[in-house]
Order: C-alpha cells, then structure tokens, then sequence
C-alpha cells in the first residue's frame, strides 16, 4: 500500500494517479471524501501520520490538517505536503479546529468527512472501514472502540470512560462503547445538518447531537500510546464540559419543547373562550 512521502512537496494527486493510473485501483472512486486532522503542536507526529495515510482510498479524496495555533513546527512539517492547511492564529481548542474543518467539509460539498488525530494514535489504514458502513449501510455516524481490544489505558480514564458510556446510556438509551474516541466518520447529512458550537469537547457536543437523531456504528480500532506531546483534553475539564452540555443540549430543549406545547395549549384554550363568547 503506498503512502505519502515529503519529497521535497509532494504533489498528492500524482501520488493517487501513481496507482496504476485507474480508478479501479481505488477503493472508493469518486467518493469525496475529506480526511480532518486537528493538530496543535504536533511537530514531532504530523509528518508521520500524513505519510501512513493510503493513497488508494479514493481519487476525490483530500486532507485537511487545521492547525490550532501551534507554537512548534507543526505547521512547517505539514506544509511540506502537498494537503490542505488552515492555520489558526491562536490556539481555540480542539473543538474549534474539527469545526474549522468541517466547514470545509461542507463548503466543498463531500460525501463524508473522516476526523483523524494527529498525535499518531489513531491508525490511518483503518480508514476504509470507517467509509464502508456510510456508504453500504444504514448510518451516518461511525465512532472507534478501543476497547474491543486491549488498550493500556489508565485505571482513572478506564472508570472515567465507563461511567460515561453508562451515563449515555441511561440518557440516550444508545450504547456507545467509547465515547471519547476521536476516530470518526460523519455522513455529509450530518455535516449539512447540524450546527456544532464547542469550542472544547466537540466530540460530546457530537453524541448529544447525533445519536438521538442517527443510526450510528462501532468500529473496532487499535490506538497506540501517544508517544510525543500532550493531548487535547484535560480530564478535569472535559467533565465539567459534559455536565454543562447536558445542561445545555439535553435539559434546555425539552424545557422549550415542553414550555412551546404548553404555551400553545394554554393559546388553544383562550381562542376557543374567544370564538365561544
């Protein structure tokens, strides 16, 4: 399987015509499909995850990286490819750059956006499983499970991880297996359809959202220790972003809708004395 190289600037559409030259070379011809990888100080993992990223997924296929206002060379290493870059001129967040980059998505009207991290543990190869049940089956929204597999994670994150699967649960009545995974494909009806607002925990802001209104799939997925910088996430906060989401995405809109079906009963009720007197 061929990937991309930083030779010198790689031009990536040759790369892609470098197999073979034919569209049955590709799994997915024509399927517009755009790769997002939000990325802040990531010097020492962004060339390596854009060289790991197949070339033979599509010849429609283009990448993304949004940098979130790196201080390193993130942005250099990344521009030593011949991809798509946007730079932020201040870090906003994680949620702000997958934004960012869904944007694009939907200005160049794909058929689906694939969300990969840039620290390397999300393995690109994968990718084609996460575009298969979109394209092949009922659902919208694919998610990684890391937990199909054995996966080191701490004992803290473990438990933290679990509680909110059961948490989801007993609130969505949905399973999700592994709600903080990153790894996820979005069907171009939830790109156009829905408006995401965090700036922080997008990836939560994103279940709230879709998997009441979506069918949805789990995929298994391998993720590898970081090995180089520090996450996104910072454990502390994003739960108290999550507390605050239920506030906002969950509590708030049954409240109008209840409020909306009581004021327009109560309006129903005072029109009928109208009409009666």
């Amino acid at each position: 399987m061929k990937t991309i190289t930083p030779s010198q600037k790689l031009n990536y559409n040759t790369a892609k015509q470098n197999i073979q030259g034919q569209l049955e070379d590709f799994l997915f011809p024509n399927l517009r499909v755009v790769v997002i990888i939000p990325a802040y100080n990531e010097e020492l993992n962004i060339a390596k995850i854009l060289q790991r990223i197949p070339t033979n997924i599509s010849n429609k296929m283009e990448i993304i990286v949004v940098d979130d206002g790196s201080n390193d060379n993130t942005y250099e290493l990344a521009s030593q490819f011949d991809i798509n870059i946007i730079r932020h001129p201040r870090n906003r967040g994680n949620g702000a750059a997958t934004k960012t980059g869904l944007n694009f998505c939907k200005n160049k009207n794909c058929d689906l956006a694939i969300i990969l991290d840039a620290d390397g543990q999300h393995d690109p190869k994968k990718l084609k499983d996460f575009i298969r049940p979109i394209l092949e089956e009922n659902v919208d929204f694919v998610i990684g499970n890391r937990f199909k597999y054995y996966y080191n994670m701490n004992t803290y994150r473990k438990l933290c991880s679990k509680l909110m699967t059961a948490f989801y649960f007993l609130l969505l009545r949905r399973k999700i297996s592994d709600p903080t995974n990153g790894y996820r494909a979005l069907s171009s009806k939830i790109i156009n359809q829905i408006q995401f607002e965090s700036e922080y925990s997008l990836t939560q802001e994103m279940l709230f959202k879709i998997i009441p209104r979506f069918n949805f799939k789990e995929i298994p997925v391998e993720v590898e220790q970081r090995k180089h910088g520090e996450s996104f996430i910072k454990l502390k906060n994003y739960f108290t972003k999550i507390i605050l989401f239920f506030i906002k995405y969950y509590i708030f809109p049954r409240i109008t809708w209840i409020t909306h079906r009581l004021i327009n009963k109560e309006t129903r009720v005072r029109m009928g004395k109208i009409l009666r007197t």
